[in-house]
């Protein structure tokens, strides 16, 4: 009589296991819609923002020649990484990467800073690339 307990209890188990293998959803009418207005005003985003490395800020005689030699240098060494050359009076100044966060940054800084020692982490305006 135990047996046919324990046995009737492990059918049971088994039938409430597998009932859960199909799962259904309700989908309220308009959401697809209101998934692809979402989808179709990120797409119009150009900037949102982040973070970067800033490598050099130089002002003086020479200074846009100098940053734009270093941003040459670093896009050779590293050719996935964007590097921007930008001007804020009285300085050029040198910042790479497209960083939604500060640790994502902090990793790329970890890996270029044997051969650009001295960068820092910065807030900035960067390039808005949707994760997939």
């Amino acid at each position: 009589m135990k047996k046919m307990g324990l046995i009737f209890i492990i059918f049971a188990f088994l039938g409430i296991v597998s009932a859960q293998e199909n799962v259904s959803y309700d989908v309220e009418a308009g959401v697809d819609q209101v998934e692809a207005k979402h989808t179709e005003a990120w797409v119009k985003v150009k900037k949102v923002e982040g973070y970067r490395i800033q490598l050099i800020a130089m002002s003086g005689n020479n200074s846009k020649a100098i940053v734009e030699k270093m941003q040459t240098d670093f896009i050779t060494a590293f050719p996935g990484i964007p590097a921007y050359v930008t001007y804020f009076e009285p300085s050029f100044r040198l910042r790479v990467g497209d960083f939604r966060t500060k640790l994502e940054a902090y990793h790329l800084k970890s890996i270029i800073e044997a051969q650009f020692p001295g960068g820092f982490i910065i807030k900035d305006k960067v390039e808005y690339l949707p994760k997939n």
